[in-house]
C-alpha cells in the first residue's frame, strides 16, 4: 500500500492516522469541477492553466475520502484548488451528493506544490486529518 508510485501525505507507516492522496493527473481544464472552472473564467486566463486531479484517502483504513481539483498556471506559479466528497446524508435523503470546499487560491508552481498548500489549509480548519 505504502509503496504505491505517487503516494504524498503526512502518512508514513501503516496504520498511521491522517491524509495521503495519489499524484494529481492531468487532466483538461474544461473537466475541472464547475466551480473551480468559474473562478478561472472570471480571470480570463483560463488557457494558461493546466488542469489536475488527485484522489485523497484517509488512513488506517485506506477509505476514500474524495478529489482534490487543481487548475495550475506554471508561467505565474499560481493555482487555485477544490476538494470534494460524495456522500450519502442517510435514509431520508438517499441521493448520492458532492460536497465540495473551494476553489482556494494558492502560491504554487506545480501541481503537486498545489495539492501540498491545499492539504495544509484543508487541515487546519479540520477538514482533513
Amino acid at each position: 500500500m505504502f509503496s504505491e508510485s505517487g503516494v504524498q501525505g503526512e502518512v508514513e507507516a501503516a496504520g498511521e492516522l491522517g491524509t495521503r492522496w495519489l499524484e494529481p493527473q492531468s487532466i483538461a481544464v474544461e473537466i475541472l469541477h464547475p466551480s473551480l472552472l468559474t473562478a478561472l473564467e472570471q480571470r480570463n486566463d483560463v488557457a494558461d492553466f493546466q488542469g489536475f486531479l488527485a484522489r485523497v484517502y484517509e488512513m488506517p483504513g485506506d477509505t476514500q475520502n474524495g478529489f482534490f481539483h487543481i487548475a495550475v498556471n506554471p508561467t505565474i506559479s499560481e493555482a487555485a484548488g477544490l476538494h470534494t466528497v460524495s456522500l450519502i446524508m442517510g435514509e431520508r435523503y438517499a441521493e448520492d451528493i458532492e460536497l465540495a470546499i473551494g476553489p482556494i487560491w494558492l502560491d504554487a508552481g506545480d501541481e503537486n506544490e498545489a495539492a501540498a498548500e491545499l492539504y495544509a489549509i484543508l487541515k487546519d480548519v479540520g477538514r482533513l486529518a
